[in-house]
């Protein structure tokens, strides 16, 4: 089974474009620290990430008092925030990819051997387990945008040119 640990903007971008759900059926366990828990603060954000803890799919991780003291030592070394910290020490903890869209917590993790996806990556495997169409990619990244979250430029056109051309192989197959 593979193994994942989610950062809360990660988790935020699949709650607002309706991805979360999707996300479970990859097959992926899933876990989330609880530092990462405590910034979901939205009432709606909460409910829905609620549901899915509650459901068994998401899985939230506790520090240990030595762990969480290496999350404080990690925070001061690599200017990260220590929710940030908590999720890559999780990741360490259960040998998972960790996924985050945070810029410092992925030089970080990869710089400690630890593989980091972000948000396209996800909606790649989407596309490839059919459980997403490219289209409705396309949409749900733009709306994302629309909402404010980041994704550099060149690698979002990219992926939106790659997801259109899939589609136009689809529609004429």
């Amino acid at each position: 089974m593979k193994v994942a640990v989610k950062d809360a903007n990660i988790l935020i971008d699949l709650i607002e474009s309706d991805l979360l759900g999707l996300w479970f059926k990859l097959g992926i366990q899933t876990y989330v620290s609880d530092l990462v828990q405590l910034e979901i603060i939205e009432d709606d954000q909460k409910r829905v990430f609620n549901s899915f803890v509650d459901a068994g799919l998401l899985i939230i991780a506790r520090l240990s008092s030595d762990e969480l003291n290496l999350a404080f030592e990690k925070r001061e070394k690599h200017k990260i925030s220590i929710e940030d910290a908590s999720a890559l020490i999780i990741a360490q903890r259960k040998s998972a990819i960790l996924l985050s869209g945070d810029n410092r917590l992925r030089k970080t993790a990869e710089g400690e051997g630890v593989k980091v996806f972000g948000v396209i990556w996800v909606f790649d495997r989407l596309i490839e387990e059919d459980l997403l169409t490219p289209q409705d990619a396309i949409n749900k990244l733009r709306s994302l945008l629309e909402i404010g979250s980041f994704l550099p430029k060149a690698i979002r056109e990219g992926r939106i040119h790659k997801w259109k051309t899939k589609a136009s192989v689809l529609q004429t197959s």
